[in-house]
């Protein structure tokens, strides 16, 4: 009586593939539940037994162990990206419901709300948004502190997005006729023109751009660099060898300069 190669296991007439169909490369032979085993790994391997030596069949389950593992890895950072995209998406309701909009954008353009985590930078706040379309197509004009971005999510064409940066946009005009308004989104030779807006809300939107882009820009300051240290020490260098400076006036600005190291 012999045992399975894998597992040790007393082969019997009840455990063991009939005909020989177990053994292996050398004339071992494995029991049913490692051949099961075998032919989950890698099927190949499991039909041609008989080529495959014990190192190869073992070799084979560490591949699929290394392909499970990227397999699981790979899963575990789509949930963690999804769940990522589902708390972008609740803090940006949650800022579209803090603005407390009397227009209907924020129920109209749901679809388009939930394709803004994708859209959106995660240091991007939205501080408006309104209903209209552009280009034929039926979506939402967002406001944020660097943009503004219109989101189509078409039923036919799927997703198309422009956006219009803060720095680019000229002026913005509102146009309002007697249910519907118009906003014109100038940029350096060009209009957009957001149709078929609830005309309070084209008033109010243009007005609202208008004065955040009258406001007055940060004023960015640039610190002086200092020179380089070691280029200074040259210098000090130059000065104590022509005279300039004394030896205990070297050895104390010396000292200061390497202390910025």
């Amino acid at each position: 009586m012999s045992n399975c190669i894998m597992c040790s296991i007393a082969l019997t007439a009840n455990n063991k593939r009939t005909f020989g169909a177990g053994k292996i490369r050398g004339g071992e032979e494995v029991c049913l539940n490692c051949f099961k085993k075998i032919n989950d790994a890698n099927p190949t391997i499991a039909k041609s037994l008989k080529r495959y030596t014990l190192a190869e069949i073992l070799e084979s389950f560490t591949e699929r162990e290394k392909e499970n593992a990227e397999i699981l890895e790979r899963k575990a950072l789509l949930d963690t990206e999804k769940d990522k995209q589902s708390l972008r998406l609740v803090e940006i309701r949650t800022q579209i419901q803090s603005l407390g909009l009397d227009n209907s954008s924020a129920f109209w353009g749901r679809k388009e709300i939930n394709e803004l985590p994708e859209i959106l930078n995660i240091d991007e706040s939205i501080d408006n948004i309104i209903q209209g379309t552009y280009n034929n197509g039926q979506g939402i004009l967002v406001s944020t502190n660097r943009r503004l971005v219109f989101v189509d999510k078409g039923l036919l064409y799927g997703l198309k997005v422009e956006d219009f940066p803060l720095d680019k946009i000229t002026s913005i005009q509102y146009e309002t006729g007697m249910v519907f308004g118009k906003v014109k989104i100038h940029t350096s030779g060009n209009t957009a023109n957001i149709e078929n807006v609830d005309k309070n809300s084209a008033r109010k939107f243009a007005e609202f751009i208008r004065n955040k882009l009258s406001e007055p820009k940060p004023t960015v300051i640039t610190s002086k660099p200092e020179p380089d240290v070691l280029e200074q020490l040259a210098k000090l260098g130059k000065l104590h060898e022509s005279g300039i400076l004394s030896e205990q006036e070297f050895s104390e600005q010396k000292k200061k300069l390497l202390d910025k190291l």
